[in-house]
């Protein structure tokens, strides 16, 4: 929903508040008595309700690695979505029987949740890290009590996570139909300066928000020129090494080894000629070649200094060509140039939080807002939530945000996104 909200743009969410307000009630509403009434009725009822939301999960899952193709990221979905279709189905019709499977299940997914974020935080140490680290521990404890004391945590754990849920779920509904009214009251000439605002807060996630982000955009002037569209350029680490395509999904995705031994990471780049060209760089040169003793610290989330090239031409003196370009016409110029004024005024570089392909696909969703727009907001979202390339698109975007963002996720991120604009 978020990414078919940041396609639909602010005006239809905010002609949709009445719905938000009564959605986000609603869904509180429920959650609440899930809580509070955790009788024997209420928990059957929750464990069918959460047996098929982990079906619906499952199918989603399911359908993204078929319509990737496989492999890689999208094979281990496919995996993912038969597993949670299975137990889903298992526990939807057979509640009784499940309901002291249930604390294993969430007990289970818990520990890895907590093992993931306390290895993460500790190899990549992005900013508060140490929060993840805390966070992480206690999954970990949580994790541990359900398999310790399973037998009496099955009378309270699902009412408690799923009615929590809905109660989460329905504030932050709440919380998003009040905010909205605000970013669209600007005086006329500044819509795009209030658009970005809107994306700012709803869109962009704290890890690449805060400190780099932290000013309140002013709207550039406008160059008068005509613009022939709007393209992103990307690198993968294969063609930076010079590889031979392989399929190899370690050299398209994170890194590939050229032939002196040293790793390469890619780059991303995004054009809007005559004027925009957002190419976010170390000092170092831009093929990042890193020796074996050096990637660890690469990844370590710190700043350092940074460049922005003035313009593909230049930039293409000293670099290769890319591995592909995607063109987009269905696009907003100011809400790009609100966008870039406001990113451009810090040049640090950081590896996981502020690095060429951040900068790629903050600014390319910041000019895809409300690109979608055609009035017919129930219509165009019913279209948005049955295309395949929006499931694919939401997907990389979940695991780039959680992660880090890289040329290869750009380009397929990219792809998707292009097919989803430009062919609706």
């Amino acid at each position: 929903m978020n990414l078919a909200m940041l396609l639909l743009g602010p005006g239809n969410l905010n002609r949709s508040r009445r719905y938000l307000t009564l959605l986000g009630t609603l869904l509180s509403g429920v959650g609440l008595f899930i809580v509070i009434d955790a009788s024997d009725t209420v928990t059957l009822i929750t464990l069918e309700a959460f047996g098929w939301v982990m079906v619906v999960m499952g199918l989603a899952k399911l359908a993204f690695s078929i319509l990737a193709g496989g492999g890689g990221m999208p094979s281990f979905f496919g995996v993912q979505g038969i597993i949670f279709i299975v137990l889903g189905i298992a526990i939807a019709d057979f509640p009784q029987q499940s309901e002291n499977a249930v604390p294993w299940l969430f007990g289970l997914a818990l520990l890895l949740n907590g093992l993931y974020q306390l290895l993460s935080a500790l190899v990549i140490r992005y900013p508060n890290w140490g929060w993840f680290v805390v966070s992480g521990v206690g999954h970990l404890l949580f994790g541990g009590l359900l398999f310790l004391d399973w037998k009496e945590a099955a009378k309270w754990v699902v009412p408690l996570f799923l009615g929590g849920g809905m109660i989460l779920i329905g504030l932050t509904t709440l919380r998003t139909a009040l905010r909205l009214g605000r970013y669209l009251q600007g005086r006329e000439g500044e819509e795009s300066e209030m658009a970005i605002r809107y994306f700012l807060d709803f869109h962009v996630a704290g890890r690449f928000r805060e400190r780099y982000l932290a000013a309140e955009p002013a709207a550039p002037p406008e160059s008068g020129q005509e613009h022939d569209g709007l393209q992103v350029h990307i690198w993968t680490p294969a063609t930076v090494a010079n590889l031979k395509p392989s399929g190899n999904l370690i050299n398209s995705y994170v890194a590939a080894r050229n032939a002196e031994g040293k790793f390469t990471v890619g780059h991303s780049a995004l054009e809007m000629n005559p004027d925009i060209y957002i190419s976010h760089c170390d000092n170092d040169p831009i093929a990042f070649e890193m020796a074996n003793d050096e990637v660890l610290g690469v990844l370590r989330s710190k700043e350092v200094p940074g460049l922005f090239h003035p313009s593909f031409e230049e930039e293409m003196k000293s670099y290769v060509l890319p591995s592909a370009t995607i063109r987009f016409h269905n696009f907003n110029e100011g809400q790009l140039r609100t966008f870039w004024a406001l990113y451009r005024r810090e040049t640090e570089y950081n590896f996981t939080n502020r690095n060429c392909s951040v900068a790629v696909a903050l600014a390319l969703e910041a000019a895809l807002m409300g690109s979608l727009d055609t009035g017919h907001r129930f219509r165009t979202l019913l279209y948005l939530l049955t295309n395949k390339d929006l499931w694919v698109a939401h997907f990389i975007r979940w695991k780039a945000r959680e992660m880090v963002w890289t040329p290869g996720m750009m380009l397929d991120y990219a792809v998707a996104l292009q097919r989803v604009v430009e062919e609706s």
